[in-house]
């Protein structure tokens, strides 16, 4: 039987490290303990602790429904849960001055094949099953945008500065966020907040529908009753003379069109942003600490790529949503205005992604240099402005994966580790640089120089991001059962980041799955073949599984010596491909 993990559809229960088992039963400790008085949740944890105990003895490492590919067992959350709101100085300052969240280590929400599974955090999509041109250009949206044709029914606004917005009904009903470029950098904003939703939707995360539209001033209609709150936080009545005040300091196109970005509302009852540490307490299907997510933590490879330093807990949302009949929570990322060279209101600020905003690490560096220490940030070479004013500060030559911040420490990026950043890597590396260059045309720029620009940066990043994670683990993936052999593929040598002849090291053992016992079969061998063969044994029985162990070996790499290990399975005549460990 042929299986790798790009032809592995069957969707199972999620493994997450301690058997599906495990993970239905911590949920269904939270719903059950909800219900529960102090003296019966303490009878209830000495149970479990003792029941623990004696199980994790000889609890196997691989269950019948692994691999884990899909977690369709989510728990139906019937009670509404409650609003998060958030304090973004107490969260900024919070996570400057203090270390959130718990431990270090792998991440928790794994599967056997070191992958996270579809759910309500993450959905695999380019990284596995590869989008079309078209797909890609597309990203979540599944409509056109707002009809600018039609009157936009302005129900809330807000005004800060230069950079008002607008919430609006269309004329079918739909609602829509609607945001404009600050008026000196035209087109700043609105294309990297496209360019990047279409980025982070193909990667796998949850994302609004964010269009580009152009619409006349005149189409915007005040609802009865909206109010505008201005820059003190004071509530106006809205009304035709202050909206028009409000759109003069809004960038015209050369026919008087305002050109915006519109934000289609997410499905389901909004909840507030989720934070990156923690769990929500009224969600049982919210059990892996955030901070042990690998997707969150992959996410600051993603985000140094794309110069993403605004991600925060208040750019997130969770949204109670409803989907074959079970109610739960999906988690998003949203507001992408601060990517790339952007940074939403201005052009991106020069040491932003260089240092966190109040970077404690830089001010004793500074203090201990007397004051004559220059930042890095000092010496880059930015983009040429205005010529490329609409790209902002973007570039590629000072970038480096593993120096890059945001803006202010995030629990969930600062645990990132070696097989975290590589699982990122593989995904952001599918990225051809013709559908990249597909991407960066949604973003709609006038200028096809600064088009190109911004491209060719993008492809750069992806290099040096694909570089260093490449190289930091045994670059061993997409292993694929193929009649009597195993193959895999080098991704550091198919990326050209070394060059081809990387020579392996490689045995076979059988793995006792009840009992964790190995016992050697061949000998370690030594060449440059990505063909395993099975090895010849009797047939298997019991749970009793193959496992072969190969080391890459490459003397500018010592990292590559730790094995990548393989586990397959006996099905039948056959084998299926079910566990790597790394």
């Amino acid at each position: 039987m042929t299986s790798s993990l790009n032809t592995l559809t069957h969707p199972r229960l999620l493994h997450a490290g301690h058997g599906s088992k495990g993970l239905q039963a911590r949920r269904a400790s939270r719903v059950s303990n909800a219900r529960r008085t102090l003296p019966e949740l303490l009878a209830v944890l000495a149970a479990l602790t003792l029941t623990q105990a004696a199980v994790s003895a000889q609890e196997p490492k691989f269950y019948p429904d692994d691999p884990v590919l899909a977690d369709t067992a989510l728990l139906n959350v019937s009670d509404e849960p409650r609003e998060l709101e958030l304090s973004d100085l107490f969260d900024r300052f919070g996570h400057i001055f203090g270390d959130v969240g718990e431990g270090g280590g792998e991440a928790q929400n794994v599967n056997t094949l070191d992958e996270v599974p579809d759910g309500n955090w993450f959905v695999n999509r380019h990284g596995v099953k590869r989008l079309s041109i078209e797909e890609l250009r597309v990203g979540p949206n599944t409509t056109d945008g707002p009809n600018p044709n039609a009157p936009w029914r302005v129900f809330r606004s807000k005004s800060q500065g230069l950079t008002p917005g607008f919430q609006i009904i269309d004329d079918v009903g739909d609602r829509y966020i609607i945001k404009f470029d600050p008026v000196e950098v035209p087109e700043l904003a609105s294309g990297a907040e496209v360019i990047a939703t279409k980025l982070f939707h193909a990667l796998g995360y949850h994302t609004p529908q964010n269009h580009i539209v152009r619409v006349r001033p005149e189409n915007f209609v005040i609802e009865s009753g909206t109010t505008l709150e201005d820059q003190f936080g004071d509530e106006r009545a809205l009304t035709p003379e202050r909206l028009a005040r409000v759109l003069r300091g809004v960038p015209r196109l050369p026919d008087g069109r305002l050109r915006v970005t519109a934000s289609k509302h997410l499905d389901g009852q909004p909840l507030g942003p989720f934070r990156y540490f923690d769990t929500r307490s009224d969600d049982p299907n919210d059990v892996i600490p955030h901070e042990h997510r690998r997707e969150l933590r992959g996410l600051r490879l993603f985000a140094a790529w794309t110069n993403h330093d605004d991600t925060r807990a208040q750019n997130t949302q969770d949204s109670w949503v409803e989907d074959g009949g079970v109610r739960y929570v999906r988690h998003h990322l949203l507001d992408f205005g601060s990517t790339f060279g952007s940074g939403s209101v201005e052009i991106q600020l020069a040491n932003l992604s260089f240092q966190y905003f109040l970077d404690m690490g830089e001010i004793k560096r500074n203090f201990y240099g007397l004051g004559l220490r220059a930042p890095k940030y000092r010496s880059v070479e930015w983009p040429e402005f205005p010529k490329y004013q609409s790209v902002g500060r973007w570039e590629s030559v000072a970038f480096e994966p593993e120096e890059w911040k945001n803006d202010y420490p995030n629990p969930a990026f600062v645990r990132m580790t070696d097989r975290d950043a590589f699982w990122a890597a593989k995904i952001l590396m599918r990225f051809t640089e013709e559908e990249l260059l597909a991407v960066v045309r949604t973003g709609e720029y006038s200028d096809k120089d600064a088009e190109r620009y911004f491209y060719q940066v993008l492809v750069e990043r992806q290099q040096k991001s694909g570089r260093y994670a490449m190289t930091r683990v045994n670059p061993l993936d997409e292993f694929a059962l193929t009649g009597s052999a195993v193959e895999f593929v080098n991704l550091a040598e198919r990326y050209g980041f070394v060059a081809t002849g990387t020579r392996y090291q490689t045995s076979w053992s059988l793995y006792l799955n009840e009992t964790g016992a190995v016992l050697g079969l061949t000998e370690p061998t030594t060449g440059g073949d990505t063909v395993l063969p099975l090895p010849s044994t009797p047939r298997l029985t019991g749970d009793t599984y193959l496992m072969a162990e190969i080391r890459s070996m490459h003397p500018n790499f010592p990292a590559w010596n730790r094995p990548v290990r393989v586990y397959v399975r006996p099905d039948g005549g056959s084998f299926d491909l079910v566990g790597i460990d790394r």
